[in-house]
């Protein structure tokens, strides 16, 4: 047992003796002294290690005395200044370790019909079978995990999914996408940020006989498909990324679609739901211990309730028809212009970041035109809109440091650093940040909002002193970098784009 500084350089000092393997475990694992190390985006510890960590070497068979062994690895550690206790030797018997692997293993059902059959298992006889092949390997989703099963579970529970299409965003091993190709959907595409994840989903994949592109976010053909939406979006990832991904998400789903999340827990439910609340509702459709699923349809723009019967006009009013009608749009335009300008251009206006629809980009074109020469002559308030879909958070970071020597009531000095993108071709409104800290047990410690003047740079301020009127212009990138002082039971944080 060593202190936490100590373990990952005794790793790497018994890796260069000839170690085969270095484990590093909670020495308090089991016991109230147990504490979690979160290695979720955005929350990775500051130190790979507990405050006190066991570590376990597995050294090959040597032909010469174990003993003098033992005494060389020891006195090499010795020399590196390494002040051990005696270490706990065992010997470790010569199995038919791939077998034993196997035999933790089984065939998982989900559901009535859904099975996960790892390779070295027969098949199930039942006709009506959906049998996945998938085998333990280094990219999540085997189906033994509750978020996995509850995901299963709704694609099972759906009547019919013969022709939809389907994202599934954070693909693991491809689990989902493949089960989802099974059931009937098609076209599936998969994505993750792991090229692990995408070596492993695309070869189970192919042992499953399905065709599915999986592929990395900057890859050709996520840029090819940039702009199209999908019936079902579904995401088995973590709650902070789900927050951070969801004017992303919302974006892939065509309206009247299904979006799909997981990997969260029931205590986190509410705030995933308030975080979408602004595109669609989101209810539980299922939860399995202490773990829950999310499930919302994105609300149509339009009620389209199809083409409408022609009916016949009498030819002495048609023309009398024609021009009234055209009397009311326009009056309808003009006297509803101040009224509906701004949510029509914020609806119109393309994203910079993304394939731009030709339609939609005349339409945006000519909403604009019509804008212009109607402010004119009508007294038009000229302010940037509040968009919140507008905002793509790029990256981010809350560096703590002297976390681990600090006190309880301690302040611990850190700078927040993020990158915003206004992503409309359209100048928006500058929002708030709000940030909020959690601690280890992911319970919310406070939350602090920052005005446009606290977070943009001086400099920027300087360079555009008239920047809350402007506001940010269309594609416009911005960096901030912001000193704080945070509690010393600070484990992780939350950002959040928010207008007053």
């Amino acid at each position: 047992m060593v202190a936490a500084e100590v373990a990952e350089p005794l790793g790497d000092a018994l890796l260069e003796l000839g170690a085969l393997s270095v484990t590093v475990e909670d020495a308090s694992a089991g016991g109230y002294d147990e504490s979690p190390l979160y290695g979720e985006p955005g929350l990775a510890p500051d130190l790979q290690a507990w405050e006190r960590s066991t570590v376990t070497a597995l050294f090959p068979p040597s032909l010469a005395d174990a003993n003098e062994e033992l005494r060389a690895i020891l006195s090499a550690l010795t020399a590196a200044d390494f002040k051990l206790a005696p270490p706990l030797v065992k010997m470790v018997a010569e199995q038919d370790w791939v077998r034993l692997t196997q035999s933790q293993f089984e065939p998982i059902q989900i559901g009535q019909r859904i099975w996960i059959v790892p390779s070295w298992h027969d098949t199930p006889v039942d006709t009506s079978a959906i049998c996945l092949a998938l085998d333990p390997g280094l990219a999540f989703g085997t189906g033994s995990h509750p978020t996995t099963r509850l995901c299963l579970q709704w694609l099972e529970s759906q009547f019919n999914l013969h022709g939809r299409s389907l994202l599934d965003y954070g693909c693991g091993s491809g689990i989902l996408a493949i089960a989802a190709k099974k059931l009937g959907c098609n076209p599936v595409l998969g994505i993750d940020i792991d090229p692990q994840a995408i070596i492993a989903a695309t070869s189970n994949a192919e042992i499953n006989q399905v065709a599915i592109d999986f592929v990395l976010p900057d890859g050709e053909i996520t840029h090819a498909l940039a702009s199209t939406q999908f019936d079902i979006v579904m995401a088995n990832i973590l709650a902070n990324p789900l927050q951070l991904l969801a004017p992303l998400l919302i974006s892939r789903l065509r309206p009247g679609g299904h979006l799909i999340l997981s990997g969260i827990l029931a205590r986190q439910a509410t705030e995933i739901a308030t975080a979408y609340s602004q595109w669609l509702p989101l209810t539980v459709v299922g939860d399995s211990e202490g773990w829950v699923c999310l499930h919302g349809i994105l609300p149509l723009n339009l009620a389209a309730t199809g083409p409408r019967p022609a009916t016949r006009t009498p030819k002495k009013s048609w023309l009398l028809y024609v021009l009234l009608s055209s009397l009311l749009v326009l009056l309808l335009l003009i006297g509803g212009s101040h009224l509906f300008r701004a949510p029509l251009l914020r609806s119109l206006a393309p994203q910079v970041d993304e394939k731009i629809n030709p339609l939609n980009l005349a339409a945006f074109t000519s909403v604009l035109k019509v804008n212009t020469i109607l402010c004119k002559y009508l007294s038009c308030k000229e302010a940037p809109i509040k968009a919140f879909e507008a905002w793509k958070i790029d990256s981010a970071s809350l560096g703590m440091e002297n976390k681990n020597n600090a006190s309880k009531d301690a302040e611990i000095p850190s700078i927040l650093s993020f990158e915003l993108q206004n992503r409309l071709a359209l100048p928006v409104a500058w929002p708030n940040i709000e940030l909020t800290l959690i601690d280890i047990s992911e319970n919310t410690l406070s939350r602090i909002e920052f005005l446009p003047a606290t977070w943009l740079s001086a400099q920027f301020q300087a360079d555009h002193p008239d920047f809350q009127h402007t506001g940010a212009a269309a594609g416009l990138k911005v960096s901030c970098a912001m000193p704080l002082k945070l509690p010393a039971q600070a484990a992780g944080y939350r950002l959040r784009i928010v207008y007053p």
